[in-house]
């Protein structure tokens, strides 16, 4: 199973941000936009994994004492590797970063570098054309108001399942944070 946790986002704000990115969707149909119903801020990654139960007893007791948080967007960017990725940023947060901290202190990054947290929510994948496409991009996002906030009651175990050009996230477990 491939495995991930997550921040879901409520409904509501789904169909919100949904309704903010109506215009830039337009302008890049040829993009792979993520389905709303897909949004997610992805605090840790475990991969391939068989021992679903250990995880979920694990998370459970690492996080009994994180408690509940607000989290803010902050603005839309675009980094380019061999594709293009747009994604939506968050205001740093401490709670969140303590919690993605003990999460990875315990299960370790995986095969992932050692790259610092960065709250996210991947918005689209398209092809990489030219450094002029990146930067016409990249100044058209600096101009986009996206308005994202919400509190963060829970946090969510998935599966993502491969199949097709978009996966499919199957939730598996909800762990409830405490309030403050």
């Amino acid at each position: 199973m491939r495995l991930f946790l997550a921040i879901e986002l409520p409904k509501k704000i789904k169909t919100a941000l949904e309704l903010q990115l109506t215009d830039i969707k337009r302008e890049y149909p040829g993009f792979n936009w993520v389905s709303p119903e897909n949004f997610h801020c992805t605090v840790h990654f475990f991969g391939e994994r068989n021992d679903l139960e250990k995880i979920k007893q694990k998370v459970k007791d690492l996080i009994w004492d994180k408690e509940k948080f607000y989290i803010y967007s902050k603005n839309i960017d675009v980094i380019a590797n061999d594709k293009l990725l747009v994604f939506l940023t968050f205001f740093r947060e401490k709670r969140l970063e303590d919690l993605a901290q003990t999460i990875k202190d315990y299960f370790g990054n995986g095969n992932l570098t050692d790259r610092k947290f960065l709250p996210h929510l991947t918005l689209a994948r398209g092809k990489r054309s030219s450094k002029q496409q990146y930067f016409v991009l990249k100044k058209r996002l600096e101009k986009i108001s996206v308005d994202v906030s919400f509190k963060v009651t829970e946090i969510v175990l998935f599966e993502s399942i491969l199949e097709g050009k978009k996966p499919l996230y199957k939730k598996l477990a909800s762990f409830e944070l405490p309030e403050a």
